[in-house]
């Protein structure tokens, strides 16, 4: 079985007011993809109730980094309360959003991916022998590594999100 170190655990990032729903998309979606991180949309679900409607998106994200360990983040978006509002540009009006965004991100080291070290007992031991004195070092380094990604991603969402405020 594959080792799971869990780094962020349901990280939230809030969000009441303006904002453009295909930016924020697509700028979350785009940030991951320029490190390297495949996205894969594994649940959308919107709901309408009237002239506002309540979304859920649900991603699973994962970055391989070698034969022995990957990064993986699962992120979870749920924008209640939903409307369209005409907005006053310089040149004319835009079609924005208005409503309540919430975003947990939670993120993780796995090693032993491919779950080859877990075939008999002496290669499980082999295992713990690899991990704990000749991949320490560079374990640590990837758990420092993906916890600042995960960190920078939820600043990075606040940033954009906090762009509409006026």
């Amino acid at each position: 079985m594959a080792n799971v170190a869990v780094l962020v655990s349901d990280e939230r990032i809030q969000y009441d007011g303006l904002f453009d729903l295909g930016e924020l998309y697509k700028h979350a979606y785009n940030w991951l993809v320029w490190r390297k991180f495949d996205v894969n949309e594994k649940k959308y679900s919107e709901k309408s109730k009237g002239p506002v409607k309540d979304i859920t998106i649900e991603w699973d994200i994962i970055k391989i980094i070698d034969e022995y360990s990957e990064y993986s983040m699962a992120i979870k978006w749920e924008l209640r309360g939903i409307g369209d509002v005409d907005v006053k540009k310089d040149s004319g009006t835009a079609k924005m959003q208005k409503g309540e965004v919430s975003i947990w991100i939670s993120a993780s080291v796995k090693t032993d991916r491919q779950e080859f070290w877990t075939q008999n007992a002496f290669m499980s031991f082999m295992r713990t022998f690899y991990d704990r004195y000749l991949y320490r070092s560079t374990y640590e380094k990837l758990r420092g590594d993906m916890w600042k990604t995960a960190m920078s991603f939820k600043e990075e969402m606040k940033s954009f999100l906090n762009l509409y405020r006026y």
